[in-house]
């Protein structure tokens, strides 16, 4: 790295990254890379690699408390697994977001006051769950299992039930039918490999049904068998992510009171039940409130993949010629519709670089409510309507569900700028891309997420509009109105896209009015609006993502960084509006004159980037050293190391013949 970029870098970081050190991110990224599980001399399966690197990384970390605890590391560690293996990013946030959070969040807590009752006494002498211990170390797989196959939604209609047995004190683990079937990354049966799953399961105390909560429970032994009461299907195949996934089954699985995660909820010794959230769909929101922590992380893996793309994408497009007649071996790049992409795809990154940093803040910052506190008080749950996920957070999910599938489109439009490179595994484009494409899904199902934040726009609208249809920036950024500035103007774009939010709110709130006059109906109500309300709640994904790029810019203090990134915000807001300017054009936000009018901007903004994009690309993705080709000749007698990332390579078609093995014929 040149000199005079380091302090852009350093300022980069903290975006990219908050508060975690760079040289715990090389201590991941080592222990993943250089270690590498296949090379050890018995044969493990993917489930096996994915359990020992992540034994690896718990020698090397805190305590798993403390790490969960810590959004700028977990964060740092989800970003720093995904670039490394995408698959192994899977099992990280499983094991570490999803199982050691739903402990660490709901296994009692002893610091409330204690329910009334003949157990009030007993408070802060509740044992860990069992198990617990061997999750945190690592010694045991964690697996997260809450999606049942037989149904859409199966969250908001959980079947898998959890009765309680007074005499024995236990609860019975039981799955009623082939629908109610858990579906979950496990390993297979009899591999020798412990697990333990965080099961989501409907309790029921004496007769009688107390609402969904979380159940430590044991999947395998130390044999790798599934325990008695545990049924494990053959794998089941999933290309995209490959993990070994199957079905569970629970045959009235006894389990001790401790496997219950009951958060502020107890069933006193008498044998009543007690929760304070009050309804059920409160408890719903607190037992799956471990999201929020996948939510505001996730983002951050997904804007270092869209970076990381990106940035390899433009190193490739650098140095690969075109024999295209109109300028026979001339660089891809001097093609204006490859610089619109690729710098665009840097843009893009940028601005969902900026998108994570937000969502790290807000969950940083301690959202209040039920699903944080375990407490009701005076506020009632959210509503649920086509999933769970937005009334757990509804600005975390939706930051989730844009991050998932803005990456997966940049990642694509990298591939299909990079030809058949972009397609090699070896080139780790297809890789980042699957797993972006997995969370359109995982994590909240992307179109329910968007489709709930838009319905919430238009219910909320006396108390939302004004701020959605405001004028003022986000963060630090001064107000302004979008119609005062050129489109080049990094403030246009978000000034236009809380314009945009404000319109469709309305035009929803208007139909949504006409429709209930004559359709009482609440299904019959909404579904002739399901797309309206899902543009609405892609257009709040787009403000908000809009508005973190203006607060981000607005608190730059690197001078040398602030011109390259208004040049990039700003290539940023004019893609963004004309991939959207169809609704810009039926809203009235913008003419067709103006319309037309930005290509001709974009290749303005591209050529005033164009020296600085060797800053840029430092900043963007500063390549840990295992990304790296190797730059010396191997030792005599030894083979050449391949690069991790052969389109790293100055020369990518020499990088990849050397990655690869020859047979060669015999003369």
């Amino acid at each position: 790295m040149p000199p005079q970029h380091h302090t852009s870098a350093a300022e980069l970081d903290r975006l990219r990254h908050g508060g975690c050190p760079p040289t715990v991110r090389r201590q991941v990224a080592a222990l993943i890379d250089t270690r590498p599980v296949a090379t050890e001399p018995d044969s493990l399966s993917r489930d096996h690699q994915d359990h020992r690197a992540l034994r690896r990384l718990a020698q090397a970390l805190p305590p798993a408390a403390e790490v969960f605890a810590d959004t700028d590391l977990l964060a740092a560690l989800s970003a720093t697994t995904a670039l490394a293996h995408p698959w192994l990013y899977q099992a990280f946030l499983s094991h570490y977001i999803l199982c050691v959070g739903s402990v660490a969040t709901l296994a009692g807590r002893p610091s409330s006051p204690p329910a009334p009752g003949p157990e009030a006494g007993r408070a802060g002498a509740e044992p860990p769950p069992p198990g617990s211990a061997e999750l945190a170390q690592v010694q045991a797989k964690g697996v997260f299992m809450v999606t049942e196959i037989g149904d859409a939604s199966s969250h908001l209609g959980t079947r898998t039930t959890a009765e309680y047995d007074e005499a024995a004190d236990e609860f019975v683990l039981h799955t009623p039918d082939a629908r109610a079937a858990k579906f979950s990354s496990v390993g297979a049966p009899g591999r020798g490999l412990p697990q333990q799953a965080v099961v989501i399961a409907r309790l029921v105390v004496r007769g009688e049904d107390r609402g969904v909560f979380s159940f430590l429970t044991p999947i395998s032994g130390e044999d790798g068998r599934p325990v008695p009461g545990v049924a494990l299907s053959s794998p089941i195949a999933v290309d995209a992510v490959p993990l070994p996934y199957a079905l569970i089954r629970f045959d009235r699985l006894r389990l001790p009171r401790g496997a219950w995660l009951h958060d502020s909820a107890r069933i006193r010794p008498d044998g009543t039940f007690h929760d304070p959230l009050g309804s059920h769909d409160a408890r719903l929101q607190r037992t799956l409130s471990v999201g929020q922590t996948l939510w505001a992380t996730a983002p951050t893996a997904m804007a270092a993949m869209a970076s990381r793309a990106a940035v390899l994408t433009l190193r490739y497009c650098e140095q690969r010629r075109s024999h295209g007649r109109l300028a026979p071996g001339a660089s891809v790049l001097r093609y204006r519709t490859q610089q619109h992409a690729v710098l665009g795809a840097l843009a893009e990154a940028f601005a969902l670089t900026c998108a994570a940093a937000e969502a790290r803040r807000a969950w940083a910052g301690g959202p209040a409510g039920p699903a944080v506190s375990g407490e009701q008080g005076d506020q009632a749950p959210a509503e649920m309507t086509f999933s769970p996920w937005a009334a757990v957070d509804r600005s975390l999910a939706v930051h989730k569900a844009l991050s998932a599938r803005a990456t997966a489109a940049l990642i694509a439009e990298c591939q299909h700028r990079c030809g058949l490179a972009g397609f090699h595994r070896q080139n780790r484009l297809q890789g980042y891309h699957d797993l972006a494409r997995a969370f359109e899904n995982a994590g909240g199902d992307s179109t329910l997420i968007l489709l709930d934040a838009g319905r919430a726009l238009v219910t909320d609208l006396p108390t939302e509009s004004a701020s959605a249809g405001a004028s003022a920036g986000s963060g630090a950024a001064a107000p302004v109105r979008y119609s005062d500035l050129p489109v080049t103007d990094p403030l246009w774009w978000p000034g236009l896209a809380r314009g945009l939010e404000h319109r469709l709110t309305q035009e929803v709130r208007t139909a949504h009015d006409l429709r209930a006059k004559s359709t009482p109906d609440a299904f019959e109500l909404w579904n002739g609006l399901l797309a309206q309300t899902l543009e609405l709640g892609e257009s709040h994904s787009h403000r908000l993502a809009a508005e973190s790029v203006a607060g981000a810019l607005a608190s730059l203090t690197d001078p040398g960084l602030q011109e390259p990134l208004r040049l990039l915000a700003g290539l940023y807001g004019i893609r963004q509006a004309r991939r959207h300017s169809g609704l810009l054009l039926r809203t009235g936000l913008l003419e067709a004159e103006e319309v037309r009018e930005l290509p001709a901007a974009l290749d303005t903004l591209c050529d005033a980037l164009a020296p600085h994009l060797p800053l840029l690309t430092t900043v963007l993705d500063p390549a840990d050293p295992p990304t790296l080709p190797p730059t010396t000749p191997p030792p005599a007698g030894q083979a050449a190391a391949a690069p991790v990332i052969p389109m790293t390579a100055p020369d990518f078609a020499t990088a990849l013949t050397a990655a690869l093995t020859w047979h060669r014929g015999a003369r």
